[in-house]
């Protein structure tokens, strides 16, 4: 709105320090290469285990992203329960438990359980005592598995699988017609 009247023009008196409110963003490439250089530490310190764990696939809140498929928390325990795991041992050799969690459908059951069980047979349990190998949720690996064990770098241990974008053409049937 326009100034009305024969008054003076206001004049605006900015004059109370503003450059210390101003968030400025010029470390940002040294704190970029500040955490990957601390990933990089994390790998060689825990090395062999992988640098993240296992995480199961859920669908996304909300009628908008429910279509979606991300990464979860954390296997259910029921989940964990038809891969023949206790919570205690899946925790201690890399897979995240969530005991909050609830399944509520058979098809999500049936995938994460399948993805427990892809990691189970991947995986390469080392012995705690070298030469004294122990039978249990999950055996100790032999020998020869164990020289060519190497550790997994990526973000996630078990790739998500990617979702399907456009349908095949397909030729309109006479029972398509009828339908």
């Amino acid at each position: 709105e326009m100034v009305k009247h024969n008054n003076a023009l206001p004049s605006v008196h900015l004059r109370k320090h503003w450059d210390g409110y101003v968030r400025t963003w010029f470390n940002q490439p040294a704190r970029k290469t500040r955490r990957a250089n601390a990933r990089s530490a994390k790998a060689t310190r825990i090395f062999p285990r992988p640098i993240e764990k296992l995480r199961p696939l859920v669908h996304a809140c909300t009628r908008k992203y429910n279509s979606k498929v991300r990464y979860g928390y954390g296997f259910t325990l029921r989940e964990l329960k038809k891969a023949k795991l206790t919570a205690k041992f899946a925790q201690s050799v890399g897979i995240a438990v969530d005991h909050r969690r609830v399944n509520t459908s058979e098809e999500s059951l049936a995938r994460n359980a399948q993805r427990l069980e892809q990691y189970k047979n991947k995986l390469i349990l080392f012995p705690r005592r070298d030469g004294k190998f122990k039978q249990g949720e999950i055996a100790d690996s032999t020998a020869d598995k164990l020289k060519g064990a190497d550790q997994n770098t990526q973000k996630h241990l078990l790739t998500k699988p990617a979702p399907k974008l456009r349908e095949a053409p397909v030729k309109i049937t006479d029972a398509m017609k009828g339908f």
